[in-house]
């Protein structure tokens, strides 16, 4: 069986709306105009689904490599993701509204909510004015480390911290976003299974996907399996892992680099496929031509190769993407 092309993503109503099994990650722009012309590469290269987030900073190049492609929005799957500081139920839609500006679209198709802490603002009217640029975006800074919003942070993480808190008020305002077809659909980011549980009892429009690093290094798979039990679609990003302490990285790996060339594969082609396989929803990033058609070139694995990749778990080690000390949050427990 070939592997699937789109996943069945849960909105409100009970109804699926579908999601290509592959999308194109758009997160560290390389310079300027490093985010418009890699997205229409891929966009014409055959991507329908494009990974975004309002930190990334990259919006109004996403909206003019839409435009360019000549492809119909409607055609597009477009992910984009709200940061902490605008958790605040007041300011969600702002965050969203600024991400349509900035596109020149109508809608997104999947609003996130990109960490499970929430952060103060300057003020409103900082956020109106807000963009990514760190000294621009309108959010509170002490001592270097973002100023909590522990009413709307995750209950999980309020509580290590002494503090009451709950991510069910900001969840109802991004429930809002949908109802007035801003948003076809919602979801969260780097959330745990705690916080997931948290949230679903109260969720009238469903949680439909958490995105997570996933990868051999972090396969993540008590996290997925809860979310393939409760209908939350994992989508992945960092497939291709970043780099470790030590230097090392997934791409370079030994055995990574012997798979792939066994079965004639990019090792980016070989993540991604394994990720499709396990059923997750892969983002990786290039800007090289060839490797952003290869990655989108999904290729059924065999269950030998599978098993591979399945045993590089190497727990919390494999994590490289972890901002716990530089914002001073426990983030990934339960």
């Amino acid at each position: 069986m070939s592997p699937p092309k789109y996943f069945p993503l849960k909105v409100s109503g009970g109804g699926r709306i579908d999601i290509p099994s592959v999308g194109f990650g758009t997160f560290a722009a390389d310079g300027p105009g490093w985010c418009k012309d890699a997205v229409l590469t891929a966009l014409k290269s055959g991507y329908r689904h494009l990974d975004c987030a309002w930190i990334y900073g990259v919006d109004e190049e996403i909206g003019q490599a839409i435009r360019e492609s000549g492809i119909p929005r409607s055609e597009i799957f477009i992910t984009s993701k709200a940061w902490p500081h605008f958790y605040a139920p007041e300011n969600m839609e702002l965050n969203l509204d600024l991400v349509l500006k900035q596109m020149g679209i109508d809608y997104i198709d999947l609003w996130l909510a990109h960490w499970p802490y929430a952060a103060m603002p300057i003020s409103r009217e900082a956020l109106e004015k807000a963009s990514p640029k760190r000294e621009e975006r309108g959010q509170l800074i002490e001592d270097g480390k973002p100023v909590k919003d522990w009413a709307h942070t995750s209950t999980n993480i309020a509580k290590q911290a002494g503090k009451e808190g709950s991510f069910v008020p900001t969840w109802k305002a991004m429930e809002e976003l949908v109802k007035k077809g801003k948003a076809r659909a919602i979801g969260l980011s780097n959330f745990s299974i705690a916080e997931l549980e948290a949230i679903i009892p109260h969720a009238e429009i469903p949680i439909s996907c958490n995105q997570i690093e996933v990868h051999p290094w972090l396969p993540q798979n008590a996290l997925v399996e809860f979310g393939k039990n409760n209908g939350i679609l994992t989508t992945c990003f960092s497939p291709f892992a970043g780099q470790k302490a030590d230097g090392s990285t997934l791409l370079r790996d030994e055995n990574v680099l012997k798979l792939a060339e066994k079965n004639g594969m990019d090792v980016g082609q070989l993540l991604q496929s394994w990720a499709v396989q396990r059923g997750t929803l892969p983002l990786g990033k290039s800007s090289t031509p060839s490797r952003i058609k290869s990655n989108l070139d999904i290729k059924k694995l065999s269950d030998e190769v599978m098993k591979d990749l399945d045993t590089m778990d190497i727990g919390g080690a494999g994590r490289t993407i972890d901002y716990t000390e530089a914002w001073g949050v426990p983030l990934f427990t339960n």
